[in-house]
């Protein structure tokens, strides 16, 4: 799940990137993406948290 999350991260950057190019950055459409990459990097931070801290009560 981790590679897919970054993935999407990564595409969802790059729509970004090219709507704010496009359209400016005050652009809904941009604006709108800017909010869901915050929302999968926040998911992806609280996964790779919950990795990390599982990890060290293994060890």
């Amino acid at each position: 799940m981790n590679g897919t999350i970054v993935a999407r991260i990564e595409l969802v950057r790059w729509k970004m990137i090219e709507s704010g190019r496009r359209l400016g950055l005050n652009s809904p459409t941009t604006i709108q993406l800017s909010k869901e990459l915050d929302t999968l990097i926040n998911i992806h931070q609280r996964n790779d948290t919950k990795k990390t801290t599982h990890t060290k009560m293994i060890q």
